[in-house]
């Protein structure tokens, strides 16, 4: 038996009065020189992301590579098991927008599949893209928290798992022979050729580039902050 699986075209887009993350007030021209140089890191760290992921839509897939490293600097580093992230480093308080819930849909009789929180979009060019569907009504999340909501249920994979086992063992910082069960299931579970271990790479660099968009501006207020 065939079960095809329709592709959603869209992800529900944020409103532009709904900002993609809550920080509390800062004043960015009396950063210390440690938060200029961490606020200078992570703009280079979303350079690389946003450069990679342009060499993606030209075909370069294997760039979804360098994105999770990248995305584990930002999102996912520790040092002695405490968080280690650029962002956390930066706003301890920074708070990101929550992404749909991973639920079972009854496809009829004993069928049913697990809803991914990200939508696909297969180019008619044979490239596929991927955003996070944001949950619908708005919430924000802490980081530590924001990096644990569930992306796969058999087995139960996290946002942080997807990170870190892709720039661990899936060549983004390291490549281990032998790879988690994890990373190996991820490599199938979508409707497409394009593993989710890729797709959900490809869906946090569009978000990085969303929070980018809307936090630099205010880093770049202090004069020795410039992209």
């Amino acid at each position: 038996m065939n079960i095809e699986i329709p592709i959603k075209m869209g992800a529900h887009e944020r409103p532009n009065d709904v900002l993609p993350f809550q920080i509390e007030e800062f004043d960015s021209t009396k950063f210390s020189d440690a938060q200029v140089k961490q606020v200078l890191g992570a703009i280079d760290c979303i350079k690389i992301i946003h450069s990679c992921l342009k060499q993606y839509f030209d075909g370069q897939v294997h760039m979804y590579k360098p994105i999770s490293a990248q995305l584990r600097i930002l999102f996912c580093d520790t040092k002695k098991r405490k968080d280690n992230s650029l962002m956390n480093r930066i706003h301890p308080n920074i708070r990101l927008l929550a992404f749909k819930e991973i639920k079972f849909e009854d496809l009829g009789g004993p069928i049913s599949v697990a809803s991914a929180p990200y939508v696909i979009t297969a180019r008619a060019d044979g490239v596929v893209d991927a955003k996070l569907d944001i949950a619908v009504p708005y919430s924000y999340l802490p980081l530590s928290e924001w990096r644990k909501q569930i992306v796969e249920l058999h087995p139960e994979v996290t946002l942080n798992d997807i990170i870190r086992s892709v720039a661990d063992q899936d060549g983004g910082a390291h490549l281990d022979d032998n790879e988690c069960e994890k990373l190996t299931i991820l490599r199938g579970h979508n409707p497409t050729q394009i593993g989710s271990n890729i797709l959900f790479i490809i869906s946090l660099a569009h978000c990085v580039i969303d929070l980018a968009n809307n936090l630099v501006p205010l880093w770049m207020k202090n004069n020795k902050v410039s992209v």
